[in-house]
């Protein structure tokens, strides 16, 4: 939320004005028939009034800020450099509207319900709306009385005619994510405070997931239409704010590829929420396979949404569907699937010389495949698809270039001071590689990564 400070802030007062506002509603009904009414309890305790006219002017102010950020943005980056490309700009100005109009309302009741006072009681109950209260003072009594109900009245139709507008149309994510996106970051796929990012999801069919031995007849491998997309998916696509920070942020989307995560979204949920259903394949109909296949699954877009919306596992849903089902796939990925169907590698390298590279090092190297023994100082892991790369590239860059982008040294609980990556590196160990085997348990290992 806050990766944007000015505009993340003013987002949390606008948020927090929307609840904590809802009792000048309240209010607003009874002061239709009685001007001098007031909540039961709490309408005339000085601490609540002070925070109602505080959450007022902060609300206005950050709305306001909220607009210039927006117009600012728009003149300084125009068409596709600026965040808000592709945003329906007419449902965000409506919205500010009414924010606009409700602080409004709200500051002026005030100042209406202290002039019909007459300055008497609690001079604190009115300490940051004086300036209306002065205003107002010189009014006759009779016309101050008028004057409430009137106010009010607009305050309940510019209220209820936001809730009509929004209620008739699912689709305007730049209203309804104050409703839906506490529900959508509380649901999101890893419980913690990070966004989620880090290893895809499993593949799920009507919320289970998937048994690839034996599929069941119904099953349905990812996204191919609106019926597809499932509960946490729709509240993903209705909780998007339009806000653009996930586009702004997109490697793609900077380099002229035709994704935009923001675009992708309002996409699906233009598809998925329609009034009239459709059957119709979103692949190819709403989003284009060039779309689809652009993104590169950085994870850049679900790190910067404020609202923890998971991009990346809806392009890979629709991607499996593509792949799976509809055997529709850039061709540039046929040899590596052919590679992986056969060889178990995208490099169609055979299994048995996954170890070739290690003769041609001027080095020991011992090949652990069961327990650890006591000697070892350093263990350098490489996965199956790091050994066999190796077995492509010059086997000796892996162990002494500084360019050492795949693998990870786990260094055990007698580390050293300092460890060293450079083209000099002097070996004055043995080094370890762990094969991959059932009998050799890492997690059972105390150790340190060395992210390198």
């Amino acid at each position: 939320m806050l990766n944007f400070t000015v505009s993340g802030i003013a987002h949390w007062f606008v948020m927090i004005g929307f609840v904590a506002l809802f009792g000048t509603l309240v209010t607003a009904y009874g002061q239709l028939f009685d001007p001098k009414f007031h909540l039961p309890l709490i309408g005339t305790w000085t601490p609540y009034n002070l925070f109602v006219e505080a959450i007022a002017w902060l609300t206005g102010i950050s709305i306001v800020a909220l607009i210039l950020i927006r117009q600012v943005t728009r003149m300084v980056r125009r068409g596709q450099t600026s965040r808000f490309f592709g945003s329906y700009s007419g449902r965000a100005y409506f919205v500010e509207f009414v924010i606009l109009a409700i602080v409004f309302c709200v500051i002026a009741l005030r100042g209406l319900e202290g002039a019909l006072m007459g300055y008497q009681g609690n001079p604190w109950d009115f300490a940051l709306s004086k300036p209306a209260v002065n205003y107002f003072a010189g009014f006759e009594y009779s016309r101050i009385e008028n004057l409430i109900p009137i106010v009010a009245a607009i305050k309940i139709i510019v209220s209820m005619s936001w809730f009509i507008v929004i209620s008739s149309n699912l689709r305007m994510g730049v209203a309804w994510h104050r409703f839906l996106a506490p529900f959508n970051i509380f649901f999101k796929r890893n419980v913690s405070s990070a966004p989620t990012l880090g290893a895809l999801s499993e593949m799920l069919s009507k919320g289970a997931p998937i048994d690839f031995e034996d599929p069941k007849e119904d099953d349905v491998f990812g996204i191919g239409k609106a019926a597809d997309i499932s509960w946490k998916g729709l509240l993903d696509m209705a909780s998007c704010t339009e806000c653009g920070r996930c586009q702004s942020q997109c490697p793609a989307w900077h380099t002229e590829k035709p994704l935009s995560p923001k675009l992708l979204i309002m996409a699906m949920r233009d598809h998925a929420l329609a009034k009239v259903p459709s059957d119709a394949p979103i692949v190819g109909e709403t989003i284009s396979p060039d779309v689809l296949w652009s993104c590169t699954t950085c994870g850049a877009c679900v790190n910067e949404c404020p609202v923890d919306i998971e991009h990346i596992d809806h392009i890979v849903n629709m991607r499996r569907f593509q792949v799976l089902v509809d055997s529709e796939f850039p061709t540039e990925l046929g040899g590596t699937f052919r590679n992986l169907e056969k060889a178990g590698n995208p490099w169609g390298v055979n299994r048995m010389d996954r170890n070739s590279w290690i003769s041609e090092c001027d080095f020991p190297i011992s090949v652990i495949e069961g327990q650890l023994t006591d000697d070892v100082e350093y263990l350098f892991w490489l996965d199956a698809c790091a050994a066999l790369a190796a077995y492509r590239a010059a086997p000796s860059c892996w162990l002494t270039s500084a360019n050492f982008s795949v693998a990870v040294l786990i260094a055990l609980e007698s580390v050293p001071s300092r460890v060293f990556f450079s083209s000099d590196i002097a070996v004055s160990t043995s080094l370890f590689l762990a094969a991959e085997s059932p009998s050799f348990n890492l997690s059972s290992l105390s150790f340190k990564n060395f992210s390198v």
